[in-house]
């Protein structure tokens, strides 16, 4: 379990830090959501399976599970690593989430993984405190009104390395809406998309 908590900088050998059960944890995650949703979303087609998959199994959420675990106060780090950058924990947090799925899958089996993965991701499906994923309903808004695929631009970056902010707009046919800005480009490409989705229902009142 040590080797799930230890950082790349520590030691960069592959087989003493949490890049390859972070690597082997994603996989895991993947599958059993995956199965959890075929199971209880039995009308649900392929696409929505897909977007519902994708609000539970993304860096985002990921991150902020992580962080309210507390995980980032047990990660082994070298000193050059400033775990007291909010960026730089949320994005730590996330990774280790996962490699903490990779080790109880080696430690106990699918059984082991399975349920550290419903207690902390598959309860947020019952309780809909996931993630929305708006670019999916957007790309779905846009099919069903035959408005084309919406294309997400990534107008700038803005700031230094350790806090960069990336600044998305959508583009719909001809229109473009107003940009939004996040600390990753996924974060700002759904908050770009819920803008975008809001303007759209405010043409439709």
């Amino acid at each position: 379990m040590q080797t799930a908590l230890t950082h790349r900088s520590v030691t960069d050998h592959s087989r003493q830090n949490f890049e390859r059960l972070e690597f082997l944890g994603d996989a895991v995650l993947s599958h059993v959501v995956s199965v959890h949703l075929y199971i209880h979303f039995q009308d649900a087609t392929e696409g929505d399976l897909t977007m519902r998959r994708s609000a539970l199994v993304n860096k985002d959420l990921l991150s902020k599970v992580g962080q309210d675990m507390g995980l980032h106060r047990f990660i082994l780090v070298d000193s050059g690593v400033n775990l007291k950058d909010p960026k730089v924990r949320r994005n730590l947090s996330g990774d280790v989430f996962e490699a903490l799925v990779g080790a109880l899958y080696l430690d106990g089996g699918m059984p082991a993984a399975d349920r550290f993965i419903r207690r902390y991701i598959l309860k947020r499906a019952r309780t809909g405190q996931q993630i929305e994923n708006s670019k999916g309903r957007l790309i779905e808004v846009c099919h069903r009104q035959d408005l084309g695929h919406p294309k997400f631009q990534l107008l700038r970056t803005k700031g230094p390395e350790h806090d960069k902010k990336f600044v998305v707009r959508v583009k719909i046919g001809s229109r473009t809406f107003q940009s939004a800005q996040a600390d990753t480009k996924k974060a700002a490409e759904q908050e770009a998309a819920g803008l975008a989705l809001k303007a759209l229902e405010r043409e439709g009142e």
